[in-house]
């Protein structure tokens, strides 16, 4: 018999599992998957007990309990033996399609340490008033956008409900923390692509505190189950989705035909700039390390995932050169961060046969691909047009005469712009910030760390804990640093210490010290 794995987590005194019937699901490598066939009356005592122990526990318990709690579990989830770690990394890779390399490394060792008590936001409703200008918050920046129009104001939701999407991990363990910090119970609907973490984090709650775990939730049902969603919608306070283009118009009706809320977060495009100042022939090869990194991350599968890359002319490294130095590290990084089963071969071998006719027509195209077809650098110079990438490690180099020209750009497509990644220095960066985050851009960030998103950011302009009291119809930008110089440095750092880890490079020598100088 194979490893049975639950995808659901809920109180086990309600005696439910002799109740219900279940799904198996074969994902190969004598792997099942089990899945409850939920039916109203066991969905009716699942959520009347989640508010129960809400209002028996939930409320009686301080935040720094709560925090306490938290903590317990990241450093248990930060353990390579800790016993859930063990089942992800047997599970995932296969559940997921991305590699073991991604899901340890870059999932637990770097998500995971995000969850640490210290980093989790708890500052109250800020007044966008008093962020007129980008000010300071976190180790940040932020500038509100917008006046004020209340659509929704609710301080004490009992239940809130979650529709998490499965392009990337861990988006389950931080909706139900989140829930926690405001007294809130939870269901969450852990996507068909991975519906494993949400439970397994679940669980690791209970063994630190059964009673707060018990006011969660993690019900996996498949997205067309119309009474199940119905009658979940029609028990909660607000619905917080993560999902593309026909979930938020499905899920948008569903909400409002049961007047409820719903705090949606959808399809996005996300891009990389880099300014001229930093494409000198010492530190353009040290973006190109840093960009790979985002460019590798979750397969380019996250809204925050790069789609193309503008690079400043004017600089030592032109554009075209810069892309040859990506092409050099994208294979570095890939050995290190490889892809798993689900590599999109299609869609780079449609990029690599779609720009090479370009390179052979002439165009001023060239591309840079990888020789078994992993990842593919394009520059391309034919157009100031934005395209969508075909993702899975395919990106395109575009030059750009001035970096301020990009908010022009990019305005036709502003409600879709999300994250920007930046390698622009301090005294640049605010003009261009204001000019971005004017047209519809909602995080800058510094290079390589796109995907990692600050606990006190903004989600697409709004802050993931105040959107869940009150929608207000104020957007939010941030600036993940106050210092984007010692930003790069640092996750310069970080990125050598991840590829270090995974693979013995030719010019790391015995000591383990990179050859490579930081700036």
């Amino acid at each position: 018999m194979g490893k049975i794995i639950d995808c659901h987590f809920w109180n086990p005194e309600l005696g439910l599992e002799d109740n219900l019937e279940f799904s198996y699901e074969d994902i190969g490598n004598n792997i099942e998957l089990r899945k409850p066939i939920f039916t109203v009356d066991s969905l009716t005592k699942i959520l009347d007990n989640i508010k129960q122990m809400r209002q028996d526990y939930l409320l009686k318990i301080d935040i720094p309990t709560v925090l306490n709690v938290i903590d317990k579990v990241t450093n248990m989830w930060m353990d390579p033996e800790y016993k859930g770690r063990k089942i992800a990394r047997e599970v995932l890779p296969t559940v997921t399609g991305f590699s073991l390399e991604m899901i340890e490394s870059w999932g637990f060792d770097h998500f995971m340490s995000i969850l640490r008590k210290e980093n989790l936001p708890l500052f109250g409703k800020l007044k966008p008033d008093d962020y007129k200008e980008f000010s300071e918050l976190g180790d940040g920046l932020v500038k509100a956008y917008g006046e004020i129009n209340v659509s929704h104001s609710n301080y004490d939701p009992a239940v809130i409900g979650h529709i998490c999407a499965g392009n990337i991990l861990g988006i389950a363990a931080f909706e139900m923390i989140l829930d926690k910090l405001i007294d809130a119970a939870s269901w969450i609907k852990v996507p068909s692509e991975e519906p494993v973490f949400g439970a397994l984090y679940a669980k690791s709650i209970e063994e630190v505190d059964p009673q707060l775990a018990y006011s969660i939730a993690i019900l996996p049902f498949e997205g067309g189950n119309k009474e199940v969603k119905e009658f979940l919608f029609s028990k909660s306070d607000i619905v917080r989705a993560t999902g593309g283009e026909q979930a938020r118009i499905s899920l948008t009706e569903l909400a409002e035909r049961h007047n409820i809320p719903i705090a949606g977060h959808w399809h996005k495009f996300s891009f990389i700039t880099i300014a001229r100042d930093y494409m000198d022939e010492e530190r353009a090869s040290q973006i190109a390390e840093l960009v790979s990194l985002d460019v590798t991350a979750w397969d380019q599968q996250g809204c925050f995932s790069p789609q193309e890359i503008f690079v400043e002319s004017g600089g030592e490294v032109d554009p075209l050169n810069f892309a040859e130095l990506l092409a050099d590290e994208m294979e570095t990084t890939s050995i290190a961060l490889p892809k798993g089963v689900n590599s999109g071969k299609m869609q780079v071998l449609d990029g690599y046969h779609q720009y090479l006719k370009k390179e052979l027509m002439g165009d001023p195209v060239k591309i840079f691909p990888s020789a078994t077809h992993q990842w593919l650098v394009i520059y391309d110079g034919t157009t100031e047009n934005i395209e969508p990438s075909p993702l899975f490690r395919v990106i395109r180099v575009k030059p750009i005469e001035d970096i301020m020209r990009i908010p022009i750009l990019v305005k036709p497509i502003g409600q879709f712009l999300q994250t920007v990644g930046v390698a622009i220095p301090n005294n640049r960066l605010l003009p261009f910030a204001n000019a971005i985050g004017e047209v519809g851009a909602t995080n800058i960030r510094a290079i390589s760390s796109m995907t990692l998103q600050k606990p006190w950011e903004p989600w697409d302009g709004r802050f993931p804990l105040h959107e869940l009291f009150e929608h207000d119809n104020i957007r939010w930008v941030s600036i993940s640093t106050k210092d984007i110089e010692k930003e790069i440095t640092k996750a310069l750092e970080q990125k050598r210490s991840i590829v270090n880890q995974q693979i013995n490079l030719d010019n790391v020598p015995q000591d383990g010290q990179s050859t490579r100088k930081l700036p």
